[in-house]
């Protein structure tokens, strides 16, 4: 089971990416309403706002913008973006 108080507090989520630590922002509950209207609006663009909207490294983020998360290697931007997606999961089991 998901630690719930740490779900509650947001706190981030440590991953090892590649041997880079990194962390993840957990979805607060306008990051929730706003998922949902880029994945209407633009579909295409999820895994790259994911990644964009909670990737840190060191306290900041990895990609100051979409357009930088965009223009980074799709299959980083996937395979991160399916990280950061579970989490917007998280405390429903």
């Amino acid at each position: 089971m998901n630690d719930i108080r740490a779900i509650f507090t947001m706190q981030p989520v440590r991953i090892d990416w590649r041997g880079t630590p990194l962390d993840i922002r957990r979805p607060s509950a306008l990051d929730i309403i706003e998922a949902l209207e880029v994945s209407k609006s633009q579909p295409e663009r999820m895994y790259a706002w994911f990644v964009f909207r909670h990737l840190q490294h060191a306290g900041k983020p990895v990609f100051p913008t979409i357009d930088d998360a965009l223009a980074a290697d799709g299959h980083a931007i996937v395979e991160l973006g399916k990280e950061v997606e579970r989490l917007y999961g998280e405390g429903r089991d």
